[in-house]
């Protein structure tokens, strides 16, 4: 049983590790949250999704005894799905309904594992972390922190690695050089709004492939034909593989996605992450020469176009990026993780699932 979501960043390495237990043949299903992406992406993956409807961590009392009743709610109604599924062991990846599941999974004694994908651990990881067996971290930063952790990278698509950039460019239609803007699951306004400003007025020498999010794709506009807004891509690797620039924030998914691809990176971490944690997981990168790291207070129309424009420029130092930021990937995680929840389950009495 596999629980967590909420962003792309949760549910997308999730469904990695996912595939990779169906390939040894377990059987797989998830908890999620009914608001989560995870709603979308699960059963399109052809998994079962139990759904919850969660609330957060929150700070008025209002909210806090609302979110403890959804948690109650939650808790029991893991336990019944652990009952009827019996999987062997359970895995929470973050995110509100990652929780709940650990919690069950571990009072019902099955053995019980987190993924951690941020360098700094966020509360719902930390608050499950005290109920597992181990701890699986993205990033040797938090192995570091937590216990009974252990440094596994991030479970990645091999869609990432395999896509050249000549199949990428004829499957999105674009000329290159190719610039790709992604700002994560969520969208990224401030960005988003730099970037339409920056290249949209009129045209670039380059093409310019925005991915915006849904939540601010209606805000943005472009004059350039060689600019294209999407509001989502659910085959990213497509616009990662065409690229020779890619300015995203520093979400791991994101992080690993474009290490996977190897391509040249400009960083540009979102400052209100929990513990500053899109800080330090860009610093994992730039303090190894494998991308550049611009903070938010920096990104202005104009200073934006211009660091674009001094990458491209800058063909040496693209590829030296590009080769350092591929060294950075960690293609065998997912089966990593996949093969320690099989080994746990392998001790349970007779399982009905495991994942």
């Amino acid at each position: 049983m596999i629980a967590g979501g909420g962003t792309g960043g949760h549910a997308i390495p999730a469904l990695c590790v996912a595939e990779s237990l169906a390939m040894r043949g377990a059987a797989v299903e998830f908890v999620g949250s009914t608001a989560g992406i995870e709603a979308t992406l699960v059963p399109r993956a052809g998994y079962k999704l139990h759904a919850l409807p969660l609330a957060g961590l929150a700070w008025g009392p209002r909210a806090r005894a609302r979110a403890a009743v959804l948690f109650f709610k939650a808790l029991r109604r893991c336990r019944g799905i652990i009952s009827t599924f019996r999987p062997g062991a359970v895995l929470g990846v973050g995110g509100y309904a990652s929780a709940p599941a650990v919690f069950a999974g571990s009072t019902s004694k099955i053995p019980t594992f987190l993924h951690e994908q941020n360098s700094v651990p966020g509360r719902a990881n930390r608050l499950a972390s005290r109920f597992t067996r181990e701890v699986l971290a993205t990033f040797p930063a938090a192995a570091e922190c937590l216990q009974s952790a252990v440094h596994v990278g991030m479970p990645t698509r091999r869609q990432l690695f395999e896509t050249s950039r000549e199949e990428g460019l004829a499957r999105l239609g674009l000329k290159p050089p190719v610039v790709l803007l992604f700002g994560g699951s969520g969208g990224a306004l401030k960005l988003n709004l730099a970037a339409a400003k920056a290249f949209g007025a009129g045209e670039t020498p380059y093409s310019v492939y925005q991915v915006s999010g849904r939540r601010d794709f209606a805000r943005l506009s472009t004059r350039n034909p060689r600019h294209r807004i999407v509001a989502y891509d659910d085959e990213l690797w497509h616009a990662l593989a065409a690229s020779e620039v890619a300015v995203i924030r520093a979400g791991a998914g994101s992080l690993f996605d474009t290490a996977a691809a190897g391509r040249a990176a400009i960083l540009i971490p979102y400052p209100y992450a929990t513990g500053d944690h899109q800080l330090h997981n860009a610093r994992h990168f730039t303090e190894r020469d494998a991308a550049e790291l611009m903070l938010d207070h920096e990104v202005t129309a104009g200073s934006l176009r211009d660091r674009v424009e001094g990458l491209l420029g800058d063909e040496g130092r693209r590829k030296r990026l590009a080769d350092n930021m591929r060294r950075l990937a960690t293609p065998e995680a997912a089966d990593e993780v996949a093969e320690r929840l099989l080994s746990a389950a392998s001790g349970a009495s007779s399982p009905k699932g495991v994942g």
